[in-house]
């Protein structure tokens, strides 16, 4: 039996219901027994961890009624972001209880359909409890529990989902775009911009690398037109995700293309490879230092990666011991290079053709939440609808069907040539 916690949990019936002008027939109760809704147990607990119970978790409060409508709202105390659904007790197998099945969102921005994902912290439960009779008092009783859960890959606000950054051509100005696995379709959700930044007009790189400052969010790096390449730490904060720049050296626009995120080296840390213009690839080791966030570079590829056009870090997609590569060659064929766990790639193997359509590929990280790293296409021309290439955890098929990303408002959007 379900019991309940005194310290976090507070019953208040509210005031009692009119009285009727016409004759009413109140259910019979037995003796001692009473109409009004009472809260006999639930099972929040103090501490609820998202990344335990793979972000869902069935709460469940048994009542002294079931003949009840019954509104559930969670509420993160810090942020103020909140969750409201209306439920009713199951009639059979346990018709005691009201239950509701929480998947780790809140309301983005206070919008009433669009969703985010709850961040660690404080926050409340509060159920209010009506007989549909009209018989007895309502039931308000509420309680407080904490959320944890690490932040994720590809995750700048803190939130357990990825996000990604764009770059609005014209202006420099750089925008974060929260993305959520929608509660009831099959596709990932992608919420309107938010601007954080300007300036970032500067820069004619910008690659998302994993945490590799230390903090405990992910990271970015970005070259100006010097050759100059600077760390920008991770806070978890959505309205400002990037903290003050930190530069870590000059002479990176030797290389034509570099990416970062992915675990190479079975040390724990995100790496960064970097290809140069002779075709020659270079590893750098994350540190987990913010003021030199990576090791001497070291040469793991004598010549041939000039024949790509993008070089992605997608994670562990293949199934094997560490982090993999995807690269498109300039005929618009995509290869994926399987990690060994030594800082070194297994001979390439062919994915497909055709991804020249697609003007940017971001290694997202496990974007559905199925254990399974996923790539993100943003389509050519910058404007139109990006799109979710599901993680398989297979080397001979690394990718199901492309899949689904809804984004409001994304036809009314500028042009983005930079996609994080």
């Amino acid at each position: 039996m379900l019991a309940v916690t005194a310290a976090v949990t507070t019953v208040v019936p509210a005031a009692a219901a009119p009285v009727a002008t016409a004759p009413v027939t109140t259910p019979a109760t037995a003796p001692g027994a009473t109409s009004d809704v009472t809260l006999l147990g639930h099972n929040i607990p103090a501490v609820l961890d998202l990344d335990a119970v793979g972000s869902r978790f069935t709460m469940a409060w048994r009542l002294s009624r079931t003949d009840v409508e019954v509104t559930v709202r969670i509420r993160n105390t810090r942020t103020g972001e909140t969750r409201t659904e209306d439920v009713r007790p199951l009639s059979v197998p346990d018709y005691e209880y009201a239950r509701f099945t929480w998947r780790g969102e809140v309301t983005w921005n206070g919008t009433g359909d669009q969703w985010t994902g709850a961040q660690s912290g404080p926050y409340t439960w509060e159920i209010v409890a009506v007989p549909l009779d009209g018989v007895g008092r309502d039931l308000r009783a509420s309680g407080s529990f904490t959320v944890a859960r690490a932040p994720g890959a590809h995750d700048y606000d803190g939130d357990g989902s990825p996000d990604v950054l764009v770059r609005e051509a014209a202006t420099g100005r750089l925008w974060i775009n929260d993305t959520f696995p929608s509660p009831y379709w099959d596709r990932l959700d992608q919420n309107p911009g938010l601007l954080v930044g300007t300036g970032w007009q500067v820069h004619d790189r910008i690659e998302a690398v994993g945490n590799v400052g230390g903090a405990a969010f992910s990271d970015v790096v970005a070259r100006d037109r010097t050759g100059v390449l600077w760390l920008y730490q991770g806070t978890g904060i959505a309205k400002a995700p990037l903290a003050t720049r930190v530069r870590v050296g000059a002479g990176w626009n030797a290389y034509t293309q570099f990416t970062g995120g992915s675990d190479l080296t079975g040390d724990g840390r995100a790496d960064l490879v970097a290809a140069d213009g002779a075709g020659a690839l270079w590893l750098y080791k994350g540190t987990g230092k913010a003021s030199a966030p990576f090791a001497t570079r070291k040469r793991i590829g004598s010549g041939g990666w000039g024949a790509y056009d993008q070089l992605t870090a997608v994670g562990n997609i293949g199934g094997g011991t560490a982090g993999d590569l995807v690269a498109r060659d300039r005929a618009g064929v995509l290869w994926l290079h399987l990690g060994k766990g030594d800082g070194t790639f297994a001979a390439r193997t062919r994915i497909g053709g055709g991804w020249n359509a697609y003007k940017q590929l971001v290694g997202i990280g496990d974007a559905n939440r199925d254990g399974h790293p996923d790539l993100y296409v943003a389509e050519a021309d910058g404007r139109g609808p990006a799109a979710l290439y599901k993680g398989t955890g297979s080397w001979k098929q690394p990718f199901r069907a492309v899949g689904e990303v809804a984004h409001l408002g994304w036809l009314d959007d500028p042009f983005f040539d930079i996609f994080v």
